[in-house]
């Protein structure tokens, strides 16, 4: 009965929508005080130290693939219910947008077991209805700019990385009428784990991950000093990167008269390794697709803004998070220190002309 309840599909959901369809939400509240998310941040500083722990201790049984090819593990599922379940007790009911779902682990029953296992270790309380309850919650699906307040969540962007011992991020924002006004990721592999966070013209704070209240915040702000003509720029590059992408990324660089050095990472990972300063551009383009997941993105647009980053598309215009479950109006996202965006927006314009990309 318990499997039959994880697997039945998104009808009878208590609130949130199916994909595609409008559904309903239980009444609105008033608006979520700004002042109040710390909490939230405490919140995901914990998901990733917990999430830290069950690397560790990741049996193989435990990741599955999609249907779509990409890997996902049982640690991913558990922690977006843990988040989510979190920010409910504290905030109330909210619309959300998830990358997860009941699909996800695919009646995988070692899978699943395991992610009962480490909510239970991790002190929810839940039953299966609930686990059912908060995972179709995420599945939020329509334009969000006449909506006061929408959680953008994912539980562990990079996966991949996760498993093979390079960069992930659990990653969280929060939209107020489509524009991002929080933001709180955590980067277990840069600066020996800390949280970058956010909220709307307050700036951009580091938190050590490991040294809980005593950790001491320190406010972020990446450079916007231009580098000099034929110096070294570094520019993030995928993982696996191919020997076409390494000549693309160093071209954007070459362009401007510098010197380009490959930075190596995927996920929201790339960007917070401009506003750490361990890199000076990254970027995502869209190419021939249907636009970028929102929450791939959405939190590092506030964390770099407020950390006095460049960000933004490929004509200059900032990106818009106000779609639904995909950045479907802009052609890249770009993240730059230095004063390189704009450069780097045009050559990236012109190449998608080039090959016939675009909106």
């Amino acid at each position: 009965m318990a499997v039959e309840r994880w697997r039945q599909g998104f009808e009878d959901c208590h609130y949130g929508t199916a994909r595609g369809s409008v559904g309903c939400y239980a009444p609105p509240m008033h608006r979520i005080d700004l002042e109040a998310l710390d909490l939230a941040a405490d919140i995901m500083h914990d998901a990733t130290n917990l999430a830290m722990a069950a690397r560790r201790a990741l049996p193989p049984e435990a990741i599955v693939r999609k249907h779509d090819g990409s890997i996902v593990t049982a640690v991913d599922v558990a922690l977006q219910v843990f988040i989510l379940d979190a920010l409910e007790r504290e905030f109330g009911v909210r619309p959300v947008i998830a990358e997860e779902d009941n699909e996800s682990l695919g009646g995988k029953l070692a899978a699943e077991a395991h992610c009962r296992a480490l909510l239970r270790e991790w002190g929810f309380e839940g039953d299966e209805a609930d686990i059912h309850r908060l995972l179709c919650a995420g599945s939020f699906d329509r334009p969000t700019r006449e909506v006061d307040d929408v959680w953008v969540l994912d539980p562990i962007d990079g996966t991949q990385g996760f498993v093979d011992g390079n960069h992930w991020c659990p990653c969280l924002a929060l939209l107020r009428h489509g524009e991002p006004v929080f933001a709180s990721n955590g980067y277990p592999t840069l600066r020996g784990g800390v949280l970058l966070s956010a909220v709307r013209g307050e700036g951009t704070w580091s938190y050590p991950l490991d040294a809980g209240d005593e950790g001491e915040p320190t406010r972020l702000g990446v450079s916007r000093e231009p580098p000099v003509r034929g110096s070294a720029v570094r520019v993030v590059a995928p993982i696996q990167t191919s020997e076409s992408q390494a000549v693309a990324r160093r071209a954007v660089v070459e362009a401007g008269g510098f010197e380009a050095r490959l930075v190596h990472a995927d996920s929201q990972a790339k960007y917070g390794l401009v506003l750490l300063d361990e890199a000076d551009i990254a970027y995502s383009r869209r190419g021939h697709g249907p636009g970028k997941y929102i929450w791939d993105h959405a939190g590092a647009v506030l964390l770099a803004q407020e950390a006095g980053a460049w960000i933004g598309d490929t004509d200059g215009r900032p990106i818009d998070c106000s779609r639904g479950r995909r950045l479907e109006a802009n052609n890249a996202v770009i993240c730059a220190a230095r004063g390189l965006g704009p450069a780097v927006a045009a050559v990236l314009s012109a190449r998608d002309a080039a090959e016939g990309v675009g909106r």
